[in-house]
């Protein structure tokens, strides 16, 4: 019988692509929600919070963001330990309640909001998000990288939805409480679904065996020596081997894992700037009101296409080669922002913005995880890589 790994799967076809449909459908709902803050900015700024100002609204969406992508750095050896279906079930739970709870919060009550949607659902989300990126990338030993596109591209395609429904919903007879309920009950069937099709890479019982050696019944004797006698002896025959004795390099010591930590650190400090105020920034430069609304959607339309190609041909070329290049891009499209005062200027600025953003997000990780010391904890080394935003996230 061949193995499950010669197949370019951990533990079969099935469970490895029906694992990435629910990581699809809990990113869908939580990064979807996230990445349609700037519809829910521009609606605080002009109605629901119009006595804060702009920047402590924007607070919000830092926070959220923060915890989202810092919360996974402490919860990497939770995931090698095996706890990651408890932390993506307390994640949902926290996530929907504070969903609701937002469509509570009363308007001008800021301290509502923020406790509410920047910190409880952040917390939510960040128990979500890589999480459930790790899982998918455990499966997959041929097609990571795709695999590994098509989860966040849940998001893009869930901020989409959103953006569209919550401008419509705000800006309908319903008002701001009903238009976060809809929503809130639609995440709520997405992530239990979402928990449902999740499955572990690795079996729970699976013994931990060591290549080469045949497993014994304990207490068996071998040459006259009991088990404890052979352990003795092959530890002693370990510390004489420095070579086998190593261990594996802390993979902060790693000068490209190091590197690539910085390189994540410098590209969050715009990468989030053009979703949070395109549709703000639409508006206040004369726009058309309609054109305004469908930003967003372009945008994240745009982003899931590139969090899917380019991770494609990461499979084919390295993550590391289609990464780089992207990324410089995105980086030099940022500052045509600032030209786009007409419709076409606008539209061209979201098309190619959110393509080429959308590659810095979903090749990340792979790039990550194609330099990384070998024989570091995965949930560990790809846990501590989005911990690189958490301070800028917020200014």
């Amino acid at each position: 019988m061949a193995s499950s790994t010669t197949d370019g799967y951990a533990r079969g076809k099935w469970r490895a692509w029906l694992t990435v449909v629910g990581a699809f459908f809990m990113q869908f709902s939580v990064i979807g929600f996230m990445s349609a803050f700037g519809v829910v900015q521009a609606y605080y700024v002009r109605t629901f919070l119009s006595h804060s100002s702009a920047s402590a609204i924007s607070w919000i969406g830092s926070i959220q963001t923060l915890l989202d992508l810092t919360l996974g750095a402490f919860l990497g050896p939770l995931l090698d330990r095996g706890y990651l279906r408890h932390v993506l079930i307390g994640g949902s739970v926290i996530f929907v309640i504070c969903h609701f709870l937002l469509s509570l919060a009363q308007p001008q009550h800021y301290y509502q909001v923020l406790l509410s949607q920047g910190i409880g659902m952040g917390l939510g989300m960040g128990s979500i998000f890589l999480p459930t990126s790790v899982l998918v990338s455990q499966h997959f030993h041929k097609k990571k990288a795709l695999a590994m596109g098509i989860v966040p591209a849940g998001g893009s395609l869930g901020a989409v939805v959103f953006s569209i429904a919550l401008n419509y919903l705000f800006n309908g007879p319903l008002g701001f409480g009903w238009a976060i309920r809809i929503i809130a009950f639609i995440c709520l069937g997405l992530l239990l679904v979402g928990n449902l099709l999740l499955f572990d890479p690795r079996p729970a019982t699976q013994p931990t065996a060591v290549p080469g050696i045949q497993e014994k019944p304990p207490g068996t004797l071998t040459a006259g020596r009991t088990d404890d006698e052979d352990a003795a002896t092959k530890t002693d025959r370990t510390s004489e081997d420095p070579e086998e004795a190593a261990a594996p390099r802390p993979p902060l010591l790693d000068r490209r894992y190091a590197c690539i930590l910085v390189q994540g650190f410098l590209t969050g400090l715009g990468l989030w700037f053009p979703p949070s105020y395109v549709q703000l920034f639409a508006e206040q430069h004369g726009v058309g009101r309609e054109l305004s609304f469908y930003s967003l959607a372009i945008l994240n339309a745009a982003n899931a296409l590139g969090r899917v190609l380019p991770n494609w041909l990461g499979d084919r070329w390295g993550a590391l080669a289609v990464y780089v290049p992207c990324l410089v891009v995105g980086s030099v499209l940022q500052f045509a922002l600032l030209g786009c005062t007409t419709a076409y200027g606008l539209v061209l600025f979201t098309v190619f913005y959110g393509f080429f953003s959308g590659t810095a997000v979903s090749l990340y990780l792979p790039a990550v995880a194609s330099i990384s010391a070998d024989g570091a904890d995965v949930g560990c080394v790809t846990s501590a890589a989005p911990a690189r935003v958490p301070a800028v996230t917020v200014f």
